[in-house]
């Protein structure tokens, strides 16, 4: 009789067990923080920590750090944890930027952005782009303008990457932006006159720093795919069309590929409303 060797007949039981109990204690090490407790009328427990006691709701992070709230009249009692974390509370941020892009000035357009955050964790942002407006003598006229909007992940603190998001400020730390936009432009000079637009999706790695809750600095570079087109103009020749290559403030594109980088300067203002998510660890 031909007998098959089992490879997993050197592993015993007990040291299936073993195993076992070592991912228990891990995850009972991982979930023996933030485990107070509400228990509801009805009998249901809640296992959260606790952020707030309010005067009509209790407001709770639960293990995975989702947001939630109860009424007090649906609660029996609260059980506190002996070891319970301590959130950073974002209530007294400021949490609306208005940024100028330096940068853009280089390449023949001036750009403004409008930062909001929708919660500790990320915020939204809308870039407005005009074009001809620079440092510079260049040969040509330009003219139009562009709108981009993006959506800003924080990822955490750069100089202290292995912690979770903890930073200081809301918008303060290194965050990971998928970002859209549309731009026309209509460039003139001597010998032609060019019009083209364009439609670009992207992703953009910023890092920002918050000074004294009122000053923002922003340094950031990203990748893009852009789809348009462009019509170039002669004096008594048929219009010649073909695939746009540009340079528009902070974004520079050819061949359907565009780069963007840049520095940017903000001044933060307002807050947040009591009903954001204002903890977080």
């Amino acid at each position: 009789m031909l007998k098959f060797r089992n490879p997993m007949g050197h592993i015993t039981h007990g040291t299936v067990l073993r195993i076992v109990l070592f991912i228990a204690m891990m995850i009972s090490l991982q979930t023996m923080y933030g485990q107070d407790k509400i228990i509801t009328t009805t009998g249901k427990i809640i296992k959260c920590t606790v952020t707030k006691v309010g005067d009509t709701y209790i407001e709770y992070l639960n293990p995975q750090e989702d947001f939630g709230r109860i009424k007090k009249e649906k609660v029996k009692e609260i059980e506190f944890s002996e070891n319970a974390r301590k959130p950073i509370d974002y209530a007294d941020n400021t949490a609306k930027a208005i940024k100028f892009n330096l940068f853009s000035l280089v390449n023949n357009a001036i750009q403004f952005s409008y930062e909001s955050a929708l919660d500790p964790n990320s915020s939204i942002e809308f870039t407005v782009k005009v074009f001809g407006v620079s440092l510079k003598d260049f040969p040509e006229a330009k003219t139009g303008g562009g709108f981009d909007i993006g959506y800003r992940l924080r990822l955490g603190d750069f100089m202290n990457a292995s912690q979770k998001v903890n930073n200081t400020h809301v918008l303060d730390g290194i965050g990971l932006k998928p970002v859209v936009g549309i731009s026309y432009a209509e460039v003139k000079n001597d010998e032609a006159t060019e019009k083209y637009y364009y439609v670009h999706a992207g992703t953009i790695l910023n890092y920002q720093v918050v000074f004294n809750n009122r000053i923002l600095f922003e340094a950031y570079g990203g990748a893009h795919v852009f789809k348009g087109k462009n019509t170039v103009e002669f004096p008594n020749t048929v219009p010649l069309r073909g695939v746009s290559d540009f340079k528009d403030g902070d974004l520079i594109g050819s061949d359907s590929v565009a780069y963007s980088f840049g520095f940017k300067v903000g001044y933060l203002f307002g807050g947040f409303g009591r009903s954001e998510r204002l903890l977080r660890w």
